[in-house]
């Protein structure tokens, strides 16, 4: 996995909502040099919950793989008595290890979705001298989240304006906080993610309040009950509604599409992703580059 040709390496972490990393695929495989998918050799999720992936899962994700990009690595990863979140944690770093030292790291859910991806990978291949030396000179990037909520049978309801980050890739993947790593410069990218997240069946949605890294953050039982009363009539009454932040979640806006692929495809077209560009000033790229080539 450290072959200086891998510049762009994804990893997935692989769990209860299985069925939404194929989607994801579709939008990163081609532009991608190398992907990991992690999942718990002893089916379990970060709560100590049992999971079932089918082995179809596996079967149809390599019919996917047609220039052997994609890795399965599997590994205990609950550990009884440990928080959900040290978990997530836990595994991500578990995961960088695997992907091997150097390259981009971009570690994703497989509930997100980046369209264009062709477009951060070249941004990230434009500027891989700062992959030289990233202990020294750790470089993170920051993207835009756009989180749908929920859905109905006309569409979704988005949270807007695309305020909230994700922090999405880094040269050095030693994370603190799940993917967070809290070493080096951060830097924004006017990039869009599309994060499914709560756009689910009710089934769903609590099977990931009561197994996700932020099970123990807030009170997910009334949040889903907050959830569940959101509907095309009141839907603009929910402001500045997030669970642990503040002004992140300022309001909710409706998107016509009549499922996943279709919204993408709306979306991708009303807001392209445009082309990327390094927030560094002349002299510090310069610099950085000159230091590259030694």
């Amino acid at each position: 996995m450290s072959n200086k040709k891998n510049i762009i390496k994804v990893g997935y972490l692989l769990s209860y909502d299985y069925s939404y990393i194929f989607t994801s695929l579709q939008h990163i495989y081609e532009h991608a040099d190398c992907i990991v998918i992690s999942y718990d050799t002893n089916n379990k999720t970060w709560a100590g919950n049992d999971i079932h992936i089918p082995e179809n899962v596996f079967s149809d994700i390599k019919k996917l793989d047609t220039e052997n990009k994609i890795i399965f690595y599997k590994d205990t990863f609950f550990i009884e008595g440990m928080q959900p979140m040290d978990l997530e944690t836990r595994q991500r770093n578990m995961m960088a290890e695997k992907m091997g030292p150097g390259g981009w790291h971009i570690q994703m859910d497989g509930d997100e979705y980046a369209y264009d991806f062709r477009v951060l990978a070249q941004f990230l291949k434009r500027n891989k001298f700062l992959l030289k030396n990233p202990a020294k000179n750790p470089f993170n990037f920051q993207v835009n989240f756009v989180t749908l909520f929920k859905h109905n049978t006309e569409g979704f309801f988005v949270i807007t304006p695309f305020d909230e980050k994700c922090m999405l890739i880094t040269n050095y993947p030693q994370y603190e906080y799940a993917r967070s790593t809290n070493k080096g410069r951060i830097l924004p990218l006017d990039f869009y993610l599309i994060h499914q997240s709560w756009a689910r069946e009710e089934r769903e949605i609590s099977e990931k309040i009561n197994n996700w890294g932020h099970k123990n953050d807030f009170d997910t039982s009334a949040f889903l009950n907050s959830w569940k009363t959101v509907n095309a009539e009141n839907y603009k009454t929910f402001i500045d509604f997030h669970p642990l932040y503040k002004g992140i979640w300022k309001e909710l806006s409706f998107f016509p599409a009549k499922n996943i692929d279709e919204f993408i495809l709306s979306f991708s077209k009303k807001y392209p992703q445009q082309k990327l560009s390094l927030n560094l000033s002349f002299t510090k790229k310069i610099k950085m580059r000159i230091k590259s080539l030694f």
